[in-house]
């Protein structure tokens, strides 16, 4: 520990900015790994619950369900199935529902993913900051002391060094994170598009079978 801590020391004052960088890092992909858990977004077992009481006609029951159930899924699944009790029983009404119920819950799924992807641009830029500022110093110890003073110029490159490696270390896992992050939200969002589908099927379905 005491080494991390001179090491830390060595690279400068362009460390704490880093360190900084890299405790937000963590903290947002941390928050993002559970709101974007399945349970957060698509709770399987509470969706065919829901789905067996619509099928049964019991709308009362699936809405409370949904409304229980903090997720993205049970939301867009109230939302519609309010629509619905509310006589907006079109195929194309009923898409327009999820559609806006769509746009208000997708932001909430983003959440810190552009933080994360800032992180992981900003860190590295600031790595090599501090690489510029190391070497500045070497450049100056050697207008002024030449090679004489070999522990200077090891100083300043040095923190060239490892305030470079250290940006590196927070970029490279952020900026997996933020992809990985990406495509997980572009999965959940095609299946709020299949659930909508499916919904919006059943749902039509039943109220053909209501008008005959």
């Amino acid at each position: 520990m005491e080494y991390i801590i001179q090491v830390f020391q060595k690279g400068g004052p362009i460390m704490y900015p880093l360190l900084f960088l890299g405790i937000l890092a963590i903290a947002f992909i941390i928050e993002r790994l559970y709101s974007l858990s399945s349970r957060k977004t698509f709770p399987v077992r509470k969706l065919e619950e829901i789905s067996f009481y619509i099928q049964e006609g019991r709308f009362a029951e699936a809405i409370t369900i949904a409304k229980n159930t903090n997720s993205v899924a049970t939301a867009l699944v109230a939302g519609v199935l309010e629509a619905y009790i509310k006589g907006r029983k079109d195929e194309e009404q009923l898409k327009t529902v999820a559609e806006e119920i769509a746009r208000a819950e997708i932001p909430k799924l983003e959440g810190y993913i552009n933080a994360i992807g800032a992180i992981a641009a900003i860190a590295p830029l600031l790595g090599f900051l501090g690489t510029v500022v190391g070497m500045i110093q070497v450049f100056e110890a050697l207008s002024v002391e030449g090679l004489s003073n070999p522990q200077v110029l090891s100083s300043g490159i040095s923190q060239a060094l490892i305030t470079t490696a250290f940006g590196l270390s927070i970029a490279i896992p952020t900026l997996a994170a933020y992809w990985y992050f990406r495509s997980k939200l572009s999965f959940i969002v095609s299946q709020m598009e299949n659930l909508a589908i499916e919904l919006i099927y059943q749902l039509t379905e039943l109220s053909n079978k209501e008008g005959k």
